[in-house]
């Protein structure tokens, strides 16, 4: 039996409820037709499907099949050709089954939706029972969306129908850049344009962000467009910088950078040469760029503390941790907002906070003065298709 090839144009997807609808059914229904020439010929003109039932999976597979009122043996054979290709036994309630009968109660198909591949079971002549796997047909939209700030970023978006995945995706972007925690004021305004692909159901399987643009009073004007992996700005620089904004989300800054401060456990003055993030006991502290770590341990007033070097002379500091995330030591390699450790008050310390240090080529630097630092560029044709993404924004 011929089984008709679907078109399958996905970068990247995620598991959706795969349930068709009027027009998938026709075809469906014709396909099983075919399937019921092959099962009996002899009694094509009275085998056309008058049964076929959609289900979502609730329980075991076999249990799903016995209350459609298939016996032991072809529940054995469905269950045996699906295994090599997924567990039966480990399906969830988000995937889809449907079972067609003919006039005289014999099974025509079935067919089990799953992570958006359709195994289709059917019967060849001499009653044995084939397996295909089809790929579901996926469609995709380009959709646009502006507005402007009154009270979040969060609200604001949620109110012209950007899916919160997108929000999550858009508040990435700009991680760098924007602090959508403190930075956003009223009558700040953002565009974007997004790409969405949906299920024959139209739920939503995946999207991504080709542009996006932030304007806000305290932030100034924010734009870049997706190409070859990250997304890049009207200059061709790329915004992910080399370092994050912070290395923790945190209630406030106690102590600044200075030459000056007065310690409240020595009491008295000495140089600061850090940023203390005030942050409840336990809160993840992340690496804020690639490095590998140099130094895990105890060290003096510090307490717990983890050192990572960087490239181009960087290193930085993380003091006061409570404990160490897991497989942190000297020599791992880490990536810029992986966790490795949690804010303590281990060492001289009156309460719970990180102190941040960054040195470059030994000399410390005041992290919050440290100007912006991209982590890559484009250039000719790629730039101008950069550019060109960002004049189409809404």
């Amino acid at each position: 039996m011929l089984i008709p090839r679907i078109r399958f144009d996905m970068e990247r997807f995620r598991p959706g409820w795969p349930v068709y609808g009027l027009a998938a059914a026709a075809l469906l229904a014709g396909t099983l037709w075919l399937a019921d020439a092959c099962y009996s010929p002899e009694a094509l003109p009275y085998s056309r499907p008058v049964s076929v039932s959609s289900r979502g999976v609730r329980g075991t597979l076999d249990a799903a099949l016995k209350s459609e009122g298939l016996d032991a043996p072809a529940r054995y054979r469905i269950a045996k050709l699906l295994y090599g290709k997924l567990d039966p036994r480990r399906l969830r309630p988000e995937d889809s089954y449907t079972v067609a009968f003919s006039t005289w109660g014999k099974m025509l198909s079935f067919s089990l939706v799953k992570d958006l591949k359709n195994y289709f079971i059917f019967p060849e002549r001499g009653g044995n029972l084939r397996l295909s796997v089809i790929p579901v047909w996926i469609s995709t939209a380009s959709v646009a969306a502006s507005g402007e700030i009154s009270s979040s970023l969060w609200e604001s978006m949620s109110a012209k129908g950007v899916p919160p995945a997108v929000i999550l995706d858009y508040a990435d972007i700009f991680s760098w850049s924007v602090d959508f925690l403190t930075e956003v004021r009223d009558g700040d305004r953002w565009s974007l344009n997004w790409t969405q692909a949906s299920d024959p159901a139209g739920r939503l399987v995946s999207q991504r962000i080709k542009a996006a643009a932030y304007k806000g009073a305290e932030t100034g004007h924010k734009a870049g467009a997706f190409y070859s992996g990250a997304y890049y700005d009207e200059k061709g620089e790329s915004l992910r910088s080399m370092f994050l904004r912070a290395p923790l989300h945190y209630r406030r800054i106690s102590s600044y950078f200075t030459n000056r401060r007065y310690h409240p456990v020595l009491k008295y003055y000495r140089p600061h040469h850090g940023i203390d993030y005030a942050a409840p006991t336990g809160t993840p502290v992340s690496a804020v760029a690639d490095g590998t770590v140099s130094f895990t341990g105890w060290k003096g007033g510090n307490g717990k503390l983890v050192i990572v070097r960087h490239s181009l002379g960087y290193e930085t500091t993380y003091g006061h941790l409570s404990r160490y995330a897991k497989g942190i030591k000297k020599g791992r390699r880490v990536k810029q907002g992986a966790v490795i450790g949690y804010v303590g008050t281990t060492g001289l310390s009156t309460g719970p906070h990180l102190d941040f240090r960054v040195k470059l080529n030994g000399k410390p630097l005041d992290f919050l003065k440290i100007k912006y630092r991209s982590s890559g560029v484009v250039k000719g044709k790629a730039r101008e298709a950069v550019r060109a993404a960002i004049k189409k924004l809404p």
